[in-house]
């Protein structure tokens, strides 16, 4: 699995981010929701990426099960990551039944927030503000 690492002058994402495109991200995770009514807050995003335009500034990929995002253009190394954790995550919410959603910084200052999975979407968005400053195009934040 990808990890955090140390590069020559900062820390960066472990190995190369592997977008994918958010209908093949939206179609395995959906698959997963299908099974696991658990994982639907995962689809909702997804969902109010494409929905909203963002597609085309926000790209995603998955790390086992937990939705990974990052500005476009996606250059050789990632230096910020906004992960969406999956309930069968290796770092999911401290509370059972709430969504964890983190920011990891290659300054060190990572931050993450649980919540209900019905604020999923909502705190996905706010933190895609404050982190990137991106507004989706046809959606208000």
């Amino acid at each position: 699995m990808a990890r955090w690492g140390i590069g020559f002058t900062d820390r960066t994402w472990g190995r190369g981010f592997g977008e994918r495109p958010w209908v093949d991200t939206r179609s395995f995770l959906g698959g997963m929701a299908a099974s696991d009514p658990e994982f639907r807050y995962l689809v909702d995003v997804i969902d109010s990426v494409m929905d909203s335009g963002a597609d085309v500034l926000l790209a995603g990929g998955t790390s086992m099960h937990d939705l990974m995002v990052t500005p476009h253009p996606v250059g050789p190394h990632v230096r910020d990551l906004i992960v969406v954790r999956a309930p069968s995550s290796l770092r999911p919410a401290a509370t059972a039944g709430h969504v964890r959603i983190e920011h990891l910084s290659s300054t060190g200052y990572n931050d993450f927030i649980d919540r209900p999975p019905s604020d999923a979407v909502p705190l996905f968005w706010r933190f895609v503000l404050e982190k990137y400053g991106i507004r989706p195009p046809h959606r208000s934040v």
